[in-house]
């Protein structure tokens, strides 16, 4: 009987303290690489949303440019390639007075019927000069080139690169008109 005993005896003693030891570092290795494994998709899906939200604003500075400058019959470039200025030619004949200006990673956009009001109001934020380059330059007599880079808002994912527009656009009025009344 004493051979049953030693049996019985050995297969209840469980684990060793090494056995355990071994076993919760295992399962901490596990736990910290899910644990990062988690950051950094939270932390690329952030990035991704910043990226978007770039890319969306860039797009709709873009196409406000572009449209502005399409029903164009005239327009300047001033300040350096800061601001242009456009006089537009709406359905029925009647003219829109559009402006924009780059100015301290701030655009700021007019629209107005009669001349041009003289406070500014701010339209998108981050929206950056691209290096050394001017946000507007004239492409000749009916068309200019835009350039900018459109940036987070986000300051804990500041990394994030920023998304870069540049394109031109045309006026499609074949007769030019004057900057009068707009400015």
């Amino acid at each position: 009987m004493s051979a049953l005993t030693r049996e019985t005896a050995s297969s209840e003693q469980g684990y060793s303290l090494v056995e355990l030891i071994v076993v919760v570092v295992i399962l901490g290795i596990l736990g910290s690489a899910i644990a990062i494994i988690f950051a950094n998709t939270w932390r690329t899906q952030a990035n991704v949303a910043d990226q978007t939200q770039a890319t969306t604003r860039g797009q709709l500075v873009a196409t406000e440019i572009e449209r502005a400058m399409r029903n164009a019959i005239a327009f300047e470039i001033e300040d350096a390639g800061n601001t242009l200025k456009v006089n537009t030619s709406l359905t029925g004949g009647s003219s829109q007075c559009q402006a924009f200006n780059f100015d301290a990673g701030q655009l700021r956009m007019v629209v107005s019927d009669d001349p041009a009001p003289s406070t500014w109001p701010v339209w998108q934020d981050q929206v950056e000069k691209t290096g050394t380059t001017s946000y507007f330059v004239a492409k000749g007599a009916n068309g200019v080139t835009y350039t900018f880079d459109a940036t987070s808002e986000n300051p804990q994912t500041a990394s994030t690169a920023p998304v870069h527009f540049t394109g031109d656009a045309y006026m499609r009025n074949a007769a030019e008109g004057t900057m009068s009344p707009c400015w």
